[in-house]
Parts: C-alpha cells; structure tokens; sequence
C-alpha cells in the first residue's frame, strides 16, 4: 500500500480526484478526512496536514515572562513537539502497513520543512517504507500524473532552511518582545511584538511617516488656458507646470486676459507598449492591492485556488514561462468561458510569443489551470479573473499609443497641451486591469490662430510624500531582501494585528510603532536596519544549497542578539519612559472641538461601556459614542473632515475591518449631503 501525504484536506481531495482510477471511498478519523482509491496500479491511502504538524517551542521552564531569565533563551535549546495530534495519529495507523510513502505537499522550503515532520511521524512506526517526494507546480490531472511517476527524494537541505528560519525567528522575536513588554509593561494580549523581518519592515513604514510630519510644504503657483478649436474645448498648461518663482507668476498674470493662442507647433508620435510580464508573487500581490485587496486576503484567496486545482502555486520568483508549460492547452480550456472565448480563440490561430522577464527554478509564474467547476464567491472571482486576463494579455500583441505634444503662445509665454489616445488596444482590450487615460485632443494644425476661453491662476502648496500602500512596500520588501515571497504577506498580516499600522491600503503607523521603533533604532540598528535579515535570508539559501549547516547559522544569529540585548538592558529606563508616553498617546483621539482638551478613550466604571470623552471633564461634557461589541482600536488615520482620529473595528465572527468617524457632527453631515444628493435626482 502506498500512502501520499497532502499540506491541507483540499489539496489531498483534489490530488485523490485527479488521480483515483477506481471509485474513491472516504473515511473520517475524528476530524481529519482520508481518500482511499488506487493511483498507478497501487492501493493508496491520502492523507491531509494542515500545514506544520509540529511546533517549535521553548521548553516550559521559559514560560513565564521576566528579565532575569532573557539572556537564557538566547542560548537555550529549541523543542519541536507535536501541534496537530489527529493528523500525527491518522498518519500512524496506516504508516505501519505502507511499503512506499509520496511526500506532496507544496514544493518549497516550508512544504519541504512540513514534509519532513510527517516522515519523522512515519519513521517512529515504520523503517522500512521507501520515501519518495513528488514535486510539481499546479494541482491537475497532467501534472500530477508526471509528478508521480517521476519521483523524488525529499531534500533534506530545504527543510533545514525553512527551521533555521523558524528558529532564528523565535529566538530573536521571543527575546526582544519580552524585553520591549516588559520594559513597556505591556504583558498579556496587549504585548509589543518585535521581529527579525516584521520590524526592518516597520521601521521603513515609520521612516516614510516621519518624513511626512517633517515635510514643510512650499507654495507654487499654476497657469491654465482653455482653449476653443470649433466647439472643441482643451486644456493647456504653462510650459514649466508649477511655478516657485513669483517673479515668473507676476509676469504670467499680465497674459490672463489674452483672447488668442497661436499655435507654435504640433509634434506627433507613435508608442508601442509592451504587454506586461508573467505574475510572480509580488507582483501579483502588488497587483490585487492596488484593485483593492488587502496583501494577505489576496494570497489566502489565491493560496485556496491553488488548492483547488485553478491555478498554479502562487508561491514564485519566476517571470517567464517554462518550455514545458502547454500554452495553448491553456487557451483551450479558457475558451471555454465566454469572458476568455474571444481573446482565447484569437490567440490560438498564430504563434505565441509570450512576455518574460527573470527566470527562477522553483516554480513557473502564477496563471490559471482550469477554469472553475463550482461557483467561486466575488472575491476568489475576481482572483482567477485577474490572474486569467494577465496570462492572456501576456501571450497578446503589443498596443499602439498615439501622443501629441502641441506648443502654444499666449501673449509671448509658453503653454503646452499633451494630448493621447490608442490607436490599436492590443493586450490591454483584455487585461482590464491596467487603466489608460486618454486625453483625445481636437486636430490642430501649425500656425492656427485660437480663441482663449479663459486662463486661471491657482495657488497650491506641495504635498508631503505619501505612506506607503500595501503594494508598495511589498516591492521595497523584496528589494531589500526582507523575508520571502512566502512570508511577507504574514509579516503585513502581523502588523496590522499588533495595532502598529492601520489596516487600510495606505500604511499609517501608530505611536506606539513610532517608540518601539525609535527605542530599537537607539541600540540596535542591525534590527531596525534591512541588512542582517537580508544577510540571514543569504545564509538560509546557502543551507539550502548544502553550503552551510542549519546549527551553523542559528548560533551566529544567537552570539548576534546576545550583544543586542546587553545594549537594551542598559538603557532599560530610559526605553521604559519613552515607552509609557507613546502608549498614553495611543489613547487619543485628537483635541476636544469644545474646550480643548483631550478626547480619550473612556471606559465606565458603571455600565463598562466604553466612550469618547474630555479630559477636561467635569468642566466639559464633550463625548463621541463607539460601537459596544467587536474588537476596535484608534486608528493612526485622522477623519479628513474633523481631523479627530477614526477608528478600525470589526465584528467578533467578521473578517472585514471597517475604517469610520466616530464623530456625530460628520455623521450628520454625510446623512444631510446623501439627502440632498437624493433630492437633486428628484
């Protein structure tokens, strides 16, 4: 008997239905679900993980939280014990009669690192099975079949990569989140978490904030003229677009009453655009943000295709499509949807050239295997949309753009009008996703002489530069080498729950993020910096690689965080009082409209309900109401309108986090602008 070991219950589902060649029977054991079928002429049991089966951990001894007992964890012995006991027993009982175990579980260092731990499990009942790893990119019938007729060996050196990582990862974060906790006096569900990747990434988010509270902003001004060429009205600008000089604004407001625009010159030309390269896993994710998913529920979406069989493994660095892949079985299957028909069956009758940009041996760019067999709900819609229109588009022509730059003088000064339009849409009448503005300007000719409706001056100020969005730092994440493609999404993931950023598409930090980060960055710029994670995730390839053991590795990062926590405790008091002023502050809503003061959260002693309220209360009443159930935090993103600080909260079974006002005046006018709104439609 043969026994095949999946990550998760719908990968081992979909891996017993694609290739069972007798009818499948299926039994539960407790709450873990086995397929029983024949693959390749053997009787085979799947059996599902649900992804790691064993912990690692600190012995119990470290369980309580002190200072005296910090710079033993740096050097104490990690634990692996046993996390998914149902799974650990199903995989006992049939590991005994198994003569050949398949390891199929997701080809990467963490699927190789799951791997190990169940024939760790096998080994305990069973040393004589033969075990194999199956190794492959999408969940079909094809490739599954290939898979498990060409077997592998489970590579060892993977798995030592992925728990060098794990590791590292405790050790360092256990020990500096108990210290900045303890010395915050944060303990319980309210401590202040620190990591090897997680606070690199914060410190950037925090530096772009602090840039912005710094930034002083300088006044310029803008010329605008709307021009009439036969009823067609266009808009052109000063030559130089914003002005510093005011010697130069002066001078342009002698023009504004102009009546005339001689047309100086014409200049056209055409752009070809390439269509875009392949989806890798930031990409992707950079992608689905900026159409609105947040980072880590567009890689649990994707992550759950993948599983299903839709869509290839959506954990990848590659921009280029193998030699191996079957394009055109592909288009096949995607002109089997009316959204895909079109483009599909266009494709099919020339020669496919695909874009490519970086190749990678580990797993081909994310794009579509099948097209689903059950009712996907909007959100994994919208997923297998996006992925299955960026794989057409990169196997489609190239657009043709048309630009028109037109000069103009108005009463001696130069103004430019910039015109564009798309002559041939090519990829992009597919890939709905890459929006292209056109600006169609009215035919012009040189030497025209036009009617100026009117020019306007207006006076600006520039902006500071914006927070990082979700999509952004995912790219300067993996610029600088911080984490993996696998991990980031979870470090974005963690943050947001630790309450040091908001959890909306623009990336705000909160005052507590801002202390954490500037206590560390006083004695630790190896933390705080990009450079020793990104020198970790180097020496964690070379273990990958068999150039280094795992034990190796470990103990330099443990010699590395001992020299850390000396300068931490040294400077204990200090950190503590930093510490304690940022968490008062987290509790503040702003300044009270009435008095003043400040508007903090309050608590009743009574009723235990919770309120905004005045710090100069009882002298002033001033209050805001909160919701009473669900979980919610004041948020660092102030109310455009009020100014006072909104909050992010959301229901107990909720997965959704809502971003509002709590002030009633904002309420109030948003209710009265819909009423008149409704009335003008009326």
């Amino acid at each position: 008997m043969q026994l095949i070991i999946a990550e998760k219950s719908t990968a081992a589902e979909t891996i017993a239905k694609n290739l069972a060649e007798t009818k499948i029977r299926t039994q539960e054991f407790g709450p873990v679900k086995v397929w029983f079928t024949r693959i390749n002429g053997e009787e085979t049991v799947v059996i599902p993980l649900k992804g790691h089966i064993k912990n690692v951990k600190y012995p119990e001894v470290f369980k309580k939280w002190n200072e005296e007992t910090l710079m033993k964890m740096v050097a104490a012995k990690l634990i692996y014990v046993p996390s998914a006991e149902e799974n650990i027993t199903v995989i006992k009982k049939f590991a005994k009669t198994a003569d050949k175990v398949i390891i199929a579980t997701d080809y990467d260092t963490e699927g190789e690192s799951i791997g190990f731990e169940a024939i760790d499990v096998v080994r305990e009942e069973n040393n004589r099975a033969k075990i194999y790893r199956s190794v492959f990119s999408s969940l079909t019938t094809k490739e599954l079949s290939e898979s498990f007729k060409n077997l592998q060996k489970p590579d060892k050196n993977l798995s030592d990569s992925a728990d060098a990582r794990r590791e590292i990862d405790l050790i360092l974060g256990a020990v500096l989140t108990r210290f900045i906790s303890l010395a915050a006096e944060r303990l319980g569900n309210s401590f202040l978490s620190i990591g090897r990747v997680q606070t690199p990434t914060l410190a950037l988010i925090v530096s772009r904030d602090a840039e912005r509270r710094a930034f002083k902003p300088e006044k310029f001004w803008r010329f605008t003229a709307e021009i009439d060429k036969d009823g067609s009205v266009f808009t052109a600008e000063y030559k130089d677009g914003r002005i510093f000089d005011e010697k130069t604004a002066v001078k342009l407001r002698k023009i504004k009453n102009e009546k005339k625009a001689r047309i100086k010159s014409v200049e056209k030309k055409k752009r070809r655009v390439t269509p875009p390269k392949p989806f890798n896993t930031t990409a992707f994710l950079r992608t689905a943000a900026a159409i609105g998913f947040s980072v880590p529920n567009a890689m649990r979406i994707v992550q759950g295709l993948y599983m299903k069989g839709y869509v290839s493994y959506p954990r990848t660095d590659s921009e280029a499509y193998p030699p191996t892949l079957d394009l055109k079985e592909i288009l096949q299957e995607l002109r089997n949807s009316k959204s895909y028909e079109k483009t599909a069956d266009e494709l099919l009758k020339g020669q496919l050239h695909p874009t490519k940009g970086k190749e990678a041996k580990d797993h081909p760019p994310i794009h579509p295997v099948k097209l689903p067999s059950e009712k996907l709900n909007p959100q994994e819609a919208r997923i297998f949309d996006l992925i299955a229109r960026r794989f057409l588009a990169t196997l489609s022509n190239e657009s043709l753009e048309e630009l028109v730059s037109i000069g103009i003088d108005i009463g001696g000064s130069e103004f430019t009008a910039k015109g564009s339009r798309i002559l041939i849409p090519g990829w992009r009448s597919v890939y709905i996703f890459s929006k292209y503005e056109e600006n169609i300007l009215p035919e012009i000719q040189e030497g025209e002489l036009l009617k100026i409706k009117k020019i306007e001056e207006s006076e600006e100020f520039t902006a500071p530069p914006g927070n990082y969005s979700q999509g952004a730092i995912l790219k300067i994440m993996e610029e600088l080498n911080l984490g993996t493609k696998a991990t980031r999404p979870e470090i974005l993931k963690k943050l947001m729950e630790r309450r040091y950023i908001s959890t909306s598409r623009t990336l705000i930090p909160s005052e507590v993020a801002f202390a954490v980060i500037e206590n560390m960055e006083k004695v630790s710029n190896e933390i705080t910096g990009p450079e020793l994670t990104a020198t970790l995730e180097k020496e964690m390839k070379k273990i990958e690689n068999g150039e280094k053991k795992k034990e190796e590795v470990v103990n330099e990062s443990r010699e590395m965080l001992k020299s850390v926590l000396k300068n931490l405790q040294s400077k204990r008091k200090e950190i503590k009082e930093l510490m304690h002023k940022a968490l008062l502050q987290q509790y503040i809503f702003g300044a009270c409209p009435k008095s003043g003061g400040k508007l903090k959260l309050v608590v009743s002693k009574k009723s235990h309900k919770r309120f905004v309220g005045c710090s100069d209360y009882p002298k002033c009443h001033f209050g805001m109401p909160l919701p009473q159930s669900g979980y919610m935090f004041i948020s660092p993103q102030t109310c455009p309108k009020c100014g006072i600080h909104m909050i992010e909260w959301h229901g107990k079974e909720s997965r959704r986090t809502y971003i509002f006002c709590v002030n009633p005046a904002c309420k109030v006018e948003k209710e009265n602008n819909k009423k008149k709104a409704e009335k003008a439609k009326n």
